[in-house]
């Protein structure tokens, strides 16, 4: 298992107050999240290095305004009126310092599917809930920037033979067309790292 403190960067302690902050926040609200970015990679594969938190969650709209302002408490520098409206469109970022924070709600089903499979652990010492394996593949191959295909290649080699391929290929073809390269990419990925074995 990698070590995340080996993946903070020189702001590492400010992210991980932040971490704290968000995770506190998040579990004492009893809100329904996964933590998605590089800090949930970590715990699947190697040390990267991230310097900032992703998170997708379920808030009732109702709630938005007192998560925002909860987070507000808590040291991140938030825009209420804009951050509650964003919010309530499926995205927002606030900061902690110079620590970014995504907060993503779910947009197309395929979202509500990675928060079904998160998995219970423990990031910078809080326990906290994050993108299985397979959430993880779902959201790097919506996104397609070129660390996602990295990271997606990584998270095929960590767990080559038991990943459950069948969910994730039916995710992609929620957001994909036939033609889409994402596929073609995601199959020749997925041989490479099963030729091996």
């Amino acid at each position: 298992m990698p070590n995340i403190e080996d993946s903070l960067p020189p702001t590492g302690q400010t992210l991980q107050r932040a971490f704290e902050a968000l995770a506190s926040t998040l579990n004492q609200r009893g809100i329904r999240y996964a933590i998605i970015g590089g800090l949930a990679l970590i715990q699947h594969t190697r040390v990267r290095t991230t310097d900032d938190i992703d998170a997708l969650l379920v808030v009732p709209q109702i709630a938005i305004p007192g998560l925002i302002e909860a987070l507000r408490d808590r040291g991140f520098d938030v825009d209420l009126e804009r951050n509650i409206r964003e919010l309530r469109g499926g995205l927002t970022t606030i900061r902690f310092a110079d620590v970014l924070v995504d907060l993503m709600q779910p947009l197309i089903p395929a979202h509500t599917h990675v928060l079904d499979r998160a998995i219970d652990a423990r990031v910078l010492g809080q326990s906290v809930r994050i993108s299985s394996a397979e959430g993880l593949l779902v959201m790097k191959l919506m996104a397609m920037r070129p660390q996602d295909e990295s990271d997606i290649r990584d998270l095929l080699a960590a767990y080559a033979g038991t990943l459950d391929l069948e969910f994730v290929r039916a995710e992609l073809e929620t957001f994909t067309n036939a033609d889409d390269p994402r596929r073609a990419k995601f199959e020749q990925w997925v041989h490479e790292a099963t030729a091996g074995h």
